[in-house]
């Protein structure tokens, strides 16, 4: 059987990009899904952009249009939000089906206390102008919230901006058994291989950052690691899988 391929980052909808300097985006959800059937993408973890056209209820209305093809990440900003994400997220998760949260900004205690109540995943890339190694941000939160699962995107370095990133990223994982990476946008492919080589392939989880980037070419930088055949599933989707199972 083929295994089942989960993209765990993927964005739909308008809105601000996330990059800087920021810029419109528009993010077609029929040319995601067109793309992943080229690519042989079975679903997508999807997020909106930074300040959306669409909001989080928008966003879940979009994921039960395509139930088979479409897990939803609510995005929240935890200090504009303050005192009120809670109740959010929790309609978001319980009434509406959302599976896990983007974190636009460091997470809060109430956002972490939320999360692990729910047992939601918590994807966040640290604003780099705070954290100049993206990875350094988690250590006090993944160390104080042991039950709550993190993804670190890019491996810890979107397009490989700076060498030593993947590394701490890489001894991030080690370090901490809730910490997984994802695999977009690594341009410098020796890194993504250092990753391959001294993690668990249980802690790696694929991601394209589609449409912003081509799923397809995504997907074959995994397949270029030639990877034994149970390590490849985990990675393409085995993993995410089961960090929703618990959702």
């Amino acid at each position: 059987m083929k295994p089942l391929v989960i993209d765990a980052f993927a964005q739909i909808g308008r809105g601000e990009s996330w990059g800087t300097p920021p810029r419109w985006v528009d993010f077609n959800v029929e040319a995601l899904l067109a793309r992943n059937a080229d690519a042989g993408i079975d679903r997508s973890c999807v997020s909106l952009p930074r300040l959306p056209e669409l909001t989080n209820r928008g966003l879940a209305d979009m994921c039960g249009k395509y139930p088979e093809k479409l897990i939803g990440f609510a995005v929240h900003n935890p200090q504009r939000e303050s005192g009120r994400l809670r109740p959010a997220l929790i309609e978001e998760v319980k009434s509406m089906g959302l599976k896990g949260i983007v974190s636009d900004g460091h997470p809060s205690r109430e956002l972490l206390d939320t999360v692990a109540e729910l047992k939601i995943p918590v994807l966040y890339y640290p604003d780099l102008r705070e954290y100049p190694g993206p990875a350094r941000a988690y250590y006090m939160i993944a160390n104080n919230y042991p039950s709550v699962n993190f993804i670190l995107p890019h491996l810890g370095a979107y397009r490989s901006w700076q060498w030593w990133a993947n590394y701490e990223a890489i001894d991030l994982v080690k370090r901490f058994p809730n910490m997984y990476v994802e695999t977009s946008s690594v341009v410098c492919r020796k890194y993504l291989e250092l990753a391959a080589r001294e993690l668990p392939a249980e802690r790696i989880l694929f991601g394209s950052q589609a449409p912003e980037l081509d799923p397809r070419v995504e997907l074959h930088s995994i397949k270029l690691l030639k990877l034994a055949t149970p390590a490849e599933a985990s990675v393409l989707g085995g993993n995410m899988q089961r960090l929703l199972e618990a959702v």
